[in-house]
């Protein structure tokens, strides 16, 4: 018994270890009013239990704990970067969508996607 409770407790250990080395992303929009004034949208992001390194940098291995943002304006090229604030400048006027993820040295996914919509007068 005394065994059991141990590897329980082992088991539980290495779980909330597992949640807490997760890593998260949490964006937003920077001012948006007055930046869709000027044609322009801003995102800011922070990220906690990961370091945000260039793929490059590290022949796109992936490692734990190591990764990198991607960001998407529309249907556009993704933007593989280490910059945790994004600037887009001279939007077209309409709608538009801006994306952002955490992503792996080898550009797979370490969670899901933050979309914002923005209108640019």
């Amino acid at each position: 018994m005394k065994r059991l409770s141990h590897a329980v407790l082992a088991l539980g250990l290495l779980s909330q270890a597992a949640l807490a080395a997760s890593p998260t992303m949490t964006a937003k929009m920077v001012d948006e009013e007055a930046k869709s004034k000027k044609k322009e949208a801003t995102i800011a992001v922070e990220v906690k239990g990961i370091k945000l390194v260039d793929p490059a940098s590290v022949k796109e291995k992936p490692a734990p704990g190591q990764g990198h943002l991607h960001y998407r304006l529309d249907n556009g090229p993704i933007i593989a970067t280490t910059a945790i604030k994004l600037s887009f400048h001279e939007m077209s006027s309409g709608p538009h969508v801006i994306a952002v993820a955490l992503a792996a040295n080898d550009h797979s996914a370490l969670g899901p996607v933050e979309s914002f919509t923005i209108t640019i007068p």
